[in-house]
């Protein structure tokens, strides 16, 4: 029989609403909702919108000075702590002075000179300085010697065979070496249980220390630091 067209247009109009109506009827069936126009839409993984985690920066270099962690051996960190205070006086309080014959003889560089008033074997009193020249500071020098000044502390070592020593210019059975601010030289403090028996005062490119650089003299001790040597702080 033939369709009426009013019978057709109700049969393509439940056709269309059984069509939209299949996805809410049908498990598993999805629906994709309408485009907006202007809009685009990503596919985005679990993770998406959580910031991916950076590495931990390095931390800038700094010139921060070198640490001053004591070494544990008392009469050692004594010294230490005198050499950073910048005082001269709390360093003199820890000099251990030698008694030797003083010599008339200028050619004895070994010994201290007599000054006037001594005759030749007069017993005094010295802290003796090594250095390009052999030298003993005597009672005066000592009282207006201005000490190392402001000064990183740059190593602290055991002494051994290969460090110089001589009936007057005894070694310590520690070194403690500083480098005065804006110096070329390094005072190197010999130290015994008795305090500070000996100043060398040292180049750190220069050979005065008798003959050797401040780079020799540690490359010699390179098997006893005790701490450092640090690095040069500009």
């Amino acid at each position: 029989m033939p369709t009426s067209r009013s019978t057709m247009a109700i049969l393509v109009l439940a056709a269309m609403v059984l069509a939209c109506s299949l996805p809410g009827l049908i498990p598993g069936a999805t629906q994709t909702p309408p485009a907006v126009a202007g809009t685009a839409t990503s596919v985005q993984s679990p993770q998406a919108g959580i910031a991916p985690t950076q590495p931990a920066a390095a931390p800038a270099a700094t010139n921060a000075p070198p640490p001053t962690t004591p070494t544990g051996i008392p009469y050692v960190d004594a010294v230490i702590e005198a050499g950073q205070s910048g005082d001269p006086q709390v360093l003199k309080t820890l000099f251990s002075l030698r008694t030797v014959p003083c010599t008339t003889e200028r050619w004895l560089l070994r010994q201290p000179f007599c000054l006037q008033g001594e005759t030749d074997g007069t017993l005094v009193q010295t802290m003796p300085m090594l250095s390009s020249d052999l030298g003993h500071l005597r009672i005066d020098e000592i009282n207006s010697w201005q000490g190392i000044g402001e000064a990183q502390l740059y190593a602290v070592y055991r002494t051994g065979s290969y460090t110089y020593s001589d009936e007057f210019f005894p070694a310590g059975e520690f070194a403690v070496a500083f480098l005065p601010e804006g110096s070329a030289f390094v005072f190197i403090l010999q130290v015994t249980r008795d305090g500070i028996v000996r100043i060398d005062y040292c180049g750190v490119h220069d050979d005065i220390c008798p003959g050797s650089t401040i780079e020799e003299i540690f490359q010699e001790h390179e098997s006893e630091f005790i701490l450092g040597p640090f690095p040069i702080v500009e």
